[in-house]
Formats: C-alpha cells, sequence, structure tokens
C-alpha cells in the first residue's frame, strides 16, 4: 500500500492508506506538511477501504487499534487530522511547540497562542482573507535557539458556530465541493481565503494572545516579558519533553518579539491595528 510520512516538530508518523477515497483523504489533510521523515515513526496509521452495504466504508487504524469507521470521508477527515495532530504534539522534541495560529506579513511572522475557544482559527482565517500568509491554526514550532516558526499547515479546522461569521467573506454554499463539512467543523483548505498564499517560516515578530468576547469592548494591551512567559508557558504543549520543562527558551522569545493581549467582540474592532503595529517592526530583532 502506498504510505505517507509527514514530519513536524521533532516527531514523525506515517499513514498507509488504500483506494482512491483513503488517497484523497491523505492529500486533503497533508499536502502542505514535509514528507522527509528523518527517523523512524512513533506512531503509524492505515486508512483503509471496505465494502459495506454497496459502499466503501473507510476504516481508520492506529497501530492495529480501529480508531473509527465510517462511509463519510469527511468524518474520517476529522478523526484523522485530530488524531494525528495529538500524537505528533506528543512526540514533540527539539523546540517549542505552542497551541497557536500562526500566520506572517511582508516576511514578518506572528504568533496567536491561546488554549480551546479562544478564537484563533476563525480570526486566522480572517487575516488570511486580508491578505495574510496562513502557516497554520493549530500549532507552531520554534526549534531550539531559533527563532523560525514552522507551522502545521493543515486545513482550518473551523467549528459550525462560527459560519456566521466567517460567511461575510466566504461563500459555503459555492464551495461546498471543496472543502469537507464533518458533524461539528468545517476543514477547509487555506488557499480558498487566499488563492496565493505563500508557505514559509517567517522569523517571529509578534505576539497576540487574542480572546473573542462577544460583547466587549475592544482591549489591545502591551504584556511585559514575565507577564507574555507566563502566558506563552500555558500554551506550550510539550513541555514535558523539554530541558526545564522550555522555560529557558519561552524567556529568549520573550525578549526577540513584543507581545500583546487582545479582547474583541468583532473584527471590525480590530480593524487594521495588527497590521498598523507589523509595519513598525524590523524585518529581525536588533535591526531597523
Amino acid at each position: 500500500m502506498p504510505t505517507r510520512v509527514i514530519t513536524f516538530a521533532g516527531s514523525t508518523l506515517s499513514i498507509e492508506y488504500q483506494g482512491d477515497r483513503a488517497a484523497r483523504i491523505v492529500n486533503f489533510l497533508f499536502r502542505h506538511i514535509s514528507t522527509d521523515g528523518g527517523e523512524a515513526a512513533q506512531v503509524k496509521y492505515r486508512l483503509l477501504s471496505a465494502p459495506q452495504g454497496g459502499t466503501d466504508e473507510l476504516a481508520l487504524y492506529d497501530d492495529e487499534n480501529l480508531l473509527g469507521r465510517s462511509k463519510d470521508e469527511a468524518e474520517i477527515a476529522d478523526l484523522l487530522l485530530g488524531n494525528s495532530c495529538y500524537k505528533l504534539a506528543y512526540h514533540s522534541r527539539g523546540g517549542l511547540l505552542f497551541h497557536a495560529g500562526g500566520l506572517a506579513r511582508q516576511g514578518k511572522g506572528l504568533l496567536l497562542p491561546g488554549t480551546m475557544g479562544v478564537g484563533k482559527t476563525t480570526l486566522t482565517a480572517w487575516l488570511v482573507s486580508r491578505g495574510f500568509d496562513y502557516l497554520t491554526d493549530e500549532m507552531v514550532y520554534i526549534p531550539h535557539q531559533a527563532n523560525a516558526m514552522q507551522g502545521l499547515t493543515r486545513p482550518l479546522n473551523l467549528k459550525h458556530p462560527s459560519r456566521p461569521v466567517v460567511q461575510a467573506w466566504f461563500d459555503y454554499e459555492t464551495q461546498a465541493a471543496r472543502f469537507y463539512s464533518a458533524a461539528a467543523t468545517d476543514l477547509i483548505p487555506p488557499a480558498l481565503f487566499r488563492p496565493n498564499n505563500q508557505l514559509s517560516q517567517p522569523r517571529l515578530r509578534l505576539i497576540i494572545f487574542p480572546r473573542y468576547q462577544a460583547g466587549s469592548k475592544f482591549s489591545l494591551k502591551a504584556l511585559s516579558k514575565a507577564q507574555a512567559g507566563l502566558a506563552l508557558m500555558q500554551c506550550l504543549i510539550n513541555a514535558r519533553n523539554l530541558t526545564d520543562h522550555g522555560f529557558p527558551e519561552i524567556t529568549r522569545l520573550t525578549k526577540s518579539a513584543p507581545a500583546y493581549k487582545m479582547s474583541y467582540a468583532s473584527f471590525e474592532q480590530i480593524g487594521d491595528r495588527i497590521e498598523t503595529i507589523l509595519r513598525s517592526l524590523p524585518l529581525t530583532p536588533g535591526r531597523g
């Protein structure tokens, strides 16, 4: 069977797949992620097709353990994406792995760290629609002693309740055949928000901790290095695999990029504030 090897954040997994539907899912999810597997895969998936009632049923395995089966490609894609992200994070080492959105504008990297439910993916999608390059809406990796941002460039995972907001700049009906809609989420390729999206590994230049709060006033507050470090530690998802839980590297990052806490109730409140801050920053720390 064909096998796709995925390498990200010092972690490697492989996916054996069988049939056209399985191949379509694997390519849809991982087409932008490195296949340069320098080490043996820590996790091995199998995605198989089996006739069931006249329709090919898809079955997903982690080694010999059945994770799920369904005739619905979107359901299996959502399951494989969620499980593979978890496993990549679990085995990650060699740098800092953040639960965060990642974008770039004119070569300058923007990190949007945050826990689940703060609105990272919707904000990421909006910024991509405004001309930012998309790195990821889920995990950003910064190697040890580096400032280059590496994003897990997957389809954006937008929850269904965000549809009323996103449809202001994205036509769900027209694009329905080009993305997967699962039970609770829509998996949308970044190219549907920005066709000329550029893949890159920009240097981190700005950190914004976003939080969507319905009905709230807009707030953008600069954080001290100590405040930024504490907030970053709360979004670090591979600390158990790092020397001193990654704290020395967190301290280094807070010295290289300004950090802000942002609360908002609508994108109109944000306007071009993020772009304005990025324009004021040099491409690299200590220059300009």
